[in-house]
């Protein structure tokens, strides 16, 4: 008894941090942007782990106050950048080269067209058997499991990887977009359509998870650049957002009622375990979970390309290389649950120091003006910690690598570019 009421007050102590955080950064920036949102969202999930650990459907060991001591503090180091990111002081993203933009855009709506018949003819048939089937979400969701056994062995459909690479800096390109005046509407329409492409491909996959990944990437990039749009251009896109959080939540919340509405607790159980886990699990088991993966989830597609052997090519794969280990992927442990079980505490923790260091002095704010790359980086930062506090690291596994080799690429290129157009303009 003593044990679960020491459990409670930690749980409790993490909520008020979150809570003191929140309002502390609210008081200093008297507006709520990309850093109030991404605050909110750790105190919402932390609300959700008192919920779920006072739940009688799932059991956690007790709750001790260091691991929540060193997640906090991973947390604030990691959205240190963004936190610095004060957008009522930036007056103007300096406007990259409008060619390679165009570019860059042309590819990626290509990518995602060329999908766009086989994703019709899929979606309808899905939704159709989400809404009128009970089953229909399960049996999406069990079809989905059933591909992965083969993924990330090789190049099936080129167009399908190379939109699946650019999903989020995608979702950056027709935002950034939003805030350009005289922009080429063709260009702006093919950006919000591949968005739409790649959320509807999401769904006929019955996996909620990467609806809700894309969903959040939407909207912690629209509170990073809204303050950049025109007032009649920020009122159409609330009203787009809106259409598409409540086109997202019909199919979600059939996938949810489908998989979990017969089980115990139902739906709503579920929702706190989605929402809360990863505190619980990261507490009882992020800094010692009987060994570690050595970056076999958060990085494997880079360990291949060193020449490193026995690198797992999915998610059952790694399962079954670390079944030794108390917990895997099967749970939510978030981003920084991710490197920790990847890394061990300390390598994680000097991961997180270096690569912020690097991020703060790549984003130096001059002149109240930021560089279209110093974005790029930002956004990366921005998505790591907005989708990776609820489930676990977003660039993970082949996929989520792709990714990071895109932001890595556009943020060279557009650097290049800019200092390439400042020497001219010498």
């Amino acid at each position: 008894m003593e044990s679960h009421l020491t459990s409670y007050l930690n749980i409790i102590f993490y909520i008020l941090a979150w809570i003191v955080t929140l309002m502390v950064y609210q008081l200093k920036k008297k507006h709520f942007d990309a850093g109030s949102l991404i605050l909110t969202s750790l105190l919402i999930y932390s609300i959700a782990s008192l919920y779920l650990y006072d739940s009688p459907y799932y059991r956690f060991n007790q709750i001790h106050i260091f691991p929540f001591i060193y997640m906090y503090l991973m947390y604030m180091l990691a959205l240190s950048p963004i936190l610095k990111y004060d957008n009522n002081k930036i007056k103007e993203i300096k406007r990259p080269s409008i060619v390679l933009l165009n570019v860059v855009s042309i590819i990626f709506i290509i990518a995602s067209f060329a999908q766009f018949p086989t994703i019709i003819s899929n979606f309808s048939n899905s939704i159709a058997n989400l809404l009128f089937n009970d089953s229909g979400g399960q049996e999406l969701y069990d079809e989905a499991m059933s591909n992965s056994y083969g993924s990330g062995s090789g190049i099936t459909n080129l167009p399908a990887i190379i939109s699946g690479a650019f999903t989020n800096f995608g979702v950056l390109l027709f935002f950034y977009y939003i805030t350009l005046k005289n922009n080429n509407k063709l260009i702006l329409i093919g950006l919000l359509l591949s968005c739409i492409v790649i959320l509807i491909a999401y769904i006929t996959l019955g996996q909620r998870g990467l609806i809700m990944e894309i969903m959040f990437s939407l909207i912690i990039t629209y509170f990073a650049l809204k303050k950049f749009f025109q007032p009649k251009i920020k009122k159409i896109t609330k009203i787009v957002g809106v259409f598409l959080l409540i086109a997202t939540a019909v199919p979600t919340i059939a996938l949810t009622n489908s998989r979990f509405g017969n089980t115990s607790g139902g739906s709503e159980s579920s929702l706190y375990f989605y929402t809360g886990q990863a505190n619980l699990f990261f507490n009882n088991y992020g800094l010692d979970n009987g060994g570690i993966r050595y970056g076999d989830r958060t990085f494997p597609l880079f360990k291949r390309m060193l020449g490193i052997d026995n690198v797992p090519s999915n998610f059952w794969e790694r399962r079954e290389k670390y079944r030794h280990l108390k917990i895997n992927d099967s749970v939510f442990t978030s981003f920084v649950g991710d490197f920790t079980l990847d890394y061990g505490p300390f390598l994680a923790t000097f991961m997180f120091i270096v690569f912020t260091l690097i991020v703060i002095k790549m984003t130096k704010i001059r002149n109240q003006k930021i560089n279209f790359h110093q974005l790029i980086l930002l956004h990366f930062v921005m998505c790591v910690c907005f989708l990776g506090g609820l489930k676990s690291f977003t660039f993970s596994d082949v996929g989520g690598n792709l990714q990071i080799i895109v932001y890595f690429l556009m943020f060279i290129i557009f650097w290049f570019s800019h200092d390439y157009n400042r020497m001219l303009r010498r």
